[in-house]
Parts: C-alpha cells; sequence; structure tokens
C-alpha cells in the first residue's frame, strides 16, 4: 500500500474518531436559549447517579405525621400513633393492627413482583411503619437534566418515573368502558335495538378516569370476570413502535367479539381498559374483532411496559388486598453515591482508556498506538450504544464495558504477543503476523462466542440490572471481536510504508535480514 492511500484512510478514520468523540463527551452552548447536550450527558443514569423518585402508599385510615398536624381535634378522635403515622383502624376495616399489618406486607410483595417484572435498573419495594408502603424507582435523569443543563428532561424524565410509580401501584379488577350509556345495534336482518349499558350501579363508576368530568360505563355484566379474557399481556418494541400484546383465551375471543362490536356501533367507537379506576389505555374500534390476539401501538416504551406490566398482574389474579389512599406528591432523592458520582465515573472511564493506551504504546511503540486508536472506537460505541439502546447506566454497567475493554486488550495481547515470539524464531514480519493470527484464531473466536451466548442468555432471561449488564456485554462482545480484526487492518494500513516494520510495532528479529 502507497503512502498515499495510508494517510487517506488513517485520516479519514482519525476525523471519524475525532467527529464521534467530539459529539460523544462534549457539551456546549449554542446560543442563549440553546445548548448542546453530548451524547455522554445525555445517556439515561441509574439511581447511583441520581438518585430515586419516591411515594408512599398509605391505607386508608392512616395518615403522615404532616397530614395529622392539619386535622382537626374531632377528626383526629380514634387515630394512635404508629411510629411516624398515625392509624384509625375502625377506617381502615381491619380489627387489629396485626391484621393490617400482614395485608400490607402482603401487598408489598405484590407491588415488588410488578417493579422487578418492569425490569428497572433498581427499585425498592418496603414497608414502613408495619402500615405503609414506601416505592421508589430510579429517576433515569441524564446527566444534563440532573446537573439542571436541561431542565426540560429533567421534568419529563420524572413524568415517566411518576407514571411507573402510578401505574404499577393501581389495584383493582380489568374492566372494559364505555363514555356511552346507551349503544344501538341492529341485527342481521337490519332490526336496531338498545342496550343499556348501566344494567346496575356497579357498572358505571363515579371516578373521573378520563380527566374530563365524564361517566363511564361498563360493556359486560358486573359479575363477570374480564381477566379471563386474557391469558397474557406483554409488550414490545420494533421499528420505532411499542407495541402492547394481548393474547386471548377461547372465551375471551368470543367476548372481545360482542365488546367490539358494540363499540363498533356505539357513538363514540372507544373502549376504555381499566385496571381498577386507573385508564391503561383507550381504544378506537369502528369494526368487530374476531382473533385470539390483539395489539395496539402506544406513545412510547415505557408506556407499553406500565401497562403490560399492570394488566398482566391483573390477569394473573395479583391485587391489592388493601385500600391505599392517594399517596400525596412523588418526591425525588439525589444521588446515592454522591452528587459528583456522574463526573467521578466519566473521569474514572477515561482514566482507564488512558492506561490502556499508555501501556499499549510503552510495550508496542506504534503498534501499540494503533490498538489505543481502535481501544477508543470502542469506547464510543459503547457510548453510542447505551444512548441508543437506552440503557439506564450504573456502576455495574460501566463495570461490564470495562470488562469488554480487558476483553479486547487480551484479545490483541495474546496474538501480539505471539507475533513477537513468531519473531524471535528468526520469521520475517509478514510471515510471523499470518502464523500468529493462524495460532491464536480458534482460541480468540471460543472466547468471543462464549461470553456471547452468555450475554445473550443473560439479557434474555434476567431483569433489571443484570439484563442491563447482560445487553451491555453483548455489544462489547460483538465490538471486541470486531475492532480486534480492525486493529489488524489498521496495522497493515500504517506499516505498509514503514520500511523497519519490526520497530514499528517494537519487535525484535533474532535472525537478521529484511522483511
Amino acid at each position: 500500500m502507497s503512502k498515499v492511500k495510508s494517510a487517506i484512510i488513517t485520516t479519514l478514520v482519525v476525523i471519524a474518531i475525532i467527529i464521534a468523540a467530539f459529539f460523544g463527551t462534549i457539551s456546549f452552548r449554542m446560543s442563549e436559549t440553546q445548548r448542546y447536550n453530548s451524547i455522554a450527558a445525555s445517556i439515561s443514569l441509574g439511581s447511583d447517579f441520581t438518585g430515586y423518585a419516591t411515594k408512599t402508599m398509605y391505607p386508608e385510615g392512616v395518615v403522615s405525621a404532616e397530614d395529622y398536624v392539619y386535622m382537626s381535634e374531632e377528626d383526629r378522635a380514634g387515630y394512635e400513633k404508629q411510629g411516624a403515622v398515625y392509624v384509625n383502624l375502625d377506617e381502615t376495616g381491619y380489627d387489629s393492627l396485626e391484621a393490617l399489618a400482614s395485608a400490607v406486607a402482603s401487598d408489598a410483595q405484590v407491588l415488588a413482583g410488578r417493579f422487578s417484572d418492569r425490569g428497572l435498573s433498581d427499585f425498592s419495594v418496603s414497608v414502613q411503619d408495619k402500615v405503609t408502603v414506601k416505592i421508589s424507582v430510579p429517576t433515569g435523569y441524564s446527566y444534563a437534566a440532573y446537573t439542571g443543563d436541561d431542565a426540560t428532561s429533567q421534568s419529563s424524565y420524572l413524568s415517566v418515573a411518576t407514571s411507573t410509580l402510578g401505574y404499577l401501584s393501581s389495584d383493582g379488577e380489568i374492566t372494559l368502558r364505555t363514555p356511552d350509556e346507551t349503544i344501538t345495534v341492529a341485527d342481521d336482518s337490519g332490526n336496531e335495538s338498545t342496550i343499556k349499558m348501566t344494567y346496575n350501579t356497579d357498572e358505571y363508576t363515579d371516578k373521573d378516569i378520563t380527566g374530563d368530568g365524564s361517566k363511564t360505563y361498563s360493556y359486560v355484566s358486573a359479575n363477570e370476570n374480564v381477566a379471563d379474557y386474557f391469558s397474557s399481556v406483554t409488550s414490545y418494541t420494533f421499528g420505532g413502535n411499542h407495541v402492547l400484546h394481548f393474547n386471548l383465551t377461547e372465551y375471551g375471543r368470543e367476548r372481545m367479539r360482542y365488546v367490539t362490536t358494540l363499540a363498533a356501533s356505539s357513538d363514540s367507537n372507544t373502549i376504555y381498559i381499566c385496571v381498577g379506576d386507573t385508564l391503561v389505555l383507550s381504544v378506537t374500534s369502528t369494526s368487530t374483532m374476531d382473533s385470539d390476539t390483539m395489539e395496539f401501538a402506544l406513545q412510547t416504551e415505557d408506556m407499553a411496559k406500565d401497562a403490560a406490566v399492570i394488566l398482566n398482574s391483573a390477569v394473573n389474579g395479583k391485587t391489592l388486598s388493601v385500600t391505599y389512599s392517594s399517596a400525596g406528591a412523588v418526591t425525588t432523592t439525589s444521588a446515592s453515591a454522591g452528587e459528583l458520582a456522574a463526573l467521578m465515573a466519566l473521569i474514572a472511564c477515561i482514566l482507564v482508556l488512558v492506561a490502556f493506551g499508555a501501556a499499549a504504546i510503552i510495550r508496542y511503540k506504534r503498534l501499540g498506538g494503533v490498538v489505543t486508536m481502535n481501544a477508543i472506537i470502542f469506547a464510543l460505541v459503547m457510548l453510542y450504544a447505551l444512548y441508543l439502546l437506552s440503557i439506564h447506566v450504573t456502576f455495574a454497567v460501566i463495570a461490564t464495558c470495562i470488562a469488554g475493554l480487558i476483553l479486547f486488550g487480551a484479545a490483541n495481547l495474546a496474538v501480539l504477543s505471539e507475533v513477537r515470539a513468531q519473531c524471535k524464531t528468526g520469521k520475517t514480519m509478514q510471515s510471523a503476523v499470518k502464523t500468529a493470527y493462524r495460532k491464536t484464531l480458534f482460541g480468540i473466536m471460543d472466547m468471543h462466542i462464549i461470553l456471547l451466548v452468555g450475554a445473550i442468555i443473560l439479557a434474555a432471561v434476567a431483569v433489571g440490572e443484570v439484563a442491563a449488564c447482560g445487553l451491555a456485554l453483548v455489544i462489547a462482545t460483538i465490538a471486541s471481536y470486531v475492532l480486534y480484526w480492525f486493529t489488524r487492518l489498521m496495522w497493515h494500513v500504517l506499516s505498509a510504508p514503514v520500511r523497519n516494520k519490526f520497530a514499528f510495532g517494537g519487535f525484535k528479529r533474532e535472525v537478521y535480514g529484511d522483511d
């Protein structure tokens, strides 16, 4: 390869690295009102770096100390202090504090199962003062949002966390509702009949589930369990579409055919799918559905995941046994690892990369520079992958990325050590490289394949932070293997114009001769 070709290829690669590194790590203000936040500053972070969004669930008849202070003397009658809260057993519906505490503990287990199924990087569900449940989920702030450089995103992240807390703590059975009190339908002969949706007072709710103050009515009788319509509810994202997927039972297919026929004949064409008094999904039905499955698109992946978890919990009969009052505002906490934890973690990652590069250059001269360049590419690939795949970054995820860098370094160390050994036998540089890559090929392939299979299983089977680490390891393993061969390519490109190819990599040849 000529010097000109070598220089052109090298220049293009370096320019690409500089551009990717600039937009990946540098934030700057573009105007008085606009700011560019880098990829690193825009990645969603775990609670280690940005803290939790928290809410407390109070059973009816249980109030916080703050609310108790503002109660009148008459309202305080019957309340007794229990830890940091006050309890009126008559209003809870339980005969004893022990019975209430047992029911709350059981509900906490149900809630923990829901949040586990949600796949958050981490969460906490704990019983406080024996009679309240405290739930914490990561705020998911990016570094820019956490530091206030992106106030809009901060409110957006908090809105997602608040929505998750609200949906997953909902209680009640699944209901199918309509804003239409009566629906006129026609039979096959064209004869019309009007069906009254509210057969009795249990079949509508005064709760304002739609936010516009209107009542909603049930499509089916009050003694029918809508959960029997479904075998499971899941969510998935494909091609930018966030989908809620229902698997119907044979009975459910028949009943949904009836419900969708009514909806198609109604004025609103609307089916509200609710859990208790929480509106989970609003469906527009203009024709009869007759299928074993139903799929509906939602606006965001978080909405689809939240809806799937709460609906699936209701399908499986995992409802709460205690009636809880409104929980009040969601509060946030600071980063558990400290205010500067995210910045310190980024600096630590940069230092690891610098140390890697310094060791490579000291050991393998200009060839070490080639390895370092590819290590920087590896770091940028992981940075952009974490952002694009919406992986919440925690200390464990960072450790996984560093493990991937170690894998890349180990693969290159293995082959370069073999090249050094081959050079000492008197082989030419070209022959030493070919022999070394051939001898180490299967060992390096096996190492990457085993890790890749394990990472895929981890990402598919595990939940939460472990699944996030598995996905990060999948990307790291693939990047390591691809860049292992890209190192070989750039070694050839950069060393082609060099006369002393042994000196390029800091190798020595026992038997003298030209390459």
